[in-house]
């Protein structure tokens, strides 16, 4: 269902916006949100202007004013719904943002494993999901199982090894 109330197949939505065709509920013209790669860029292009003005120093992720806060509580909002309609991206910089800005670790091993769902080869979400199972809920053996699907996902991922080596 749209914001709008009128109901239309996601699919057939989602094909017309590839095709730059829908933008707007074709019953009564109202604009239509943004799709999920849309969410995304939303959210990715917040998050990088605020994480510049922390490298800059003007903020802090712990102490950020209202203004940028509320921005990123819409960040995390859009992630999320993205994630929920299976975008492996969203679901993964979900998973950082709850574990490096909430400090929000439960989340963030959900997020992870959303993020393998939609994406079973996304090395780096296994090897965070591993990271955190080790030494946050201190689950050996689902880190290890992690790191092993990291390597499987991609040999060549010089952090599973090393975190797997040091388990």
């Amino acid at each position: 269902e749209l914001p709008c109330g009128h109901a239309y197949c996601a699919g057939c939505l989602a094909e017309l916006r590839t095709k730059k065709v829908a933008q707007a509920c074709p019953l009564c013209r109202a604009e239509l949100p943004p799709g999920v790669d849309g969410l995304f860029d939303l959210a990715w292009r917040a998050t990088i202007r605020i994480e510049g003005m922390v490298d800059r120093g003007e903020v802090a992720w712990v102490a950020l004013p209202a203004a940028e806060q509320e921005e990123m509580d819409e960040v995390e909002a859009m992630y999320t719904e993205a994630a929920a309609q299976g975008h492996s991206s969203a679901a993964f910089n979900l998973g950082l943002l709850l574990q490096n800005v909430r400090g929000d670790f439960d989340g963030a091993v959900a997020a992870y494993r959303t993020a393998i769902t939609a994406d079973p080869g996304f090395a780096d979400a296994h090897i965070n999901l591993g990271y955190l199972l080790q030494n946050v809920r201190e689950d050996f053996d689902g880190a290890e199982a992690a790191y092993r699907a990291a390597i499987a996902a991609d040999p060549g991922h010089a952090h599973s090894h090393s975190n797997l080596g040091f388990l």
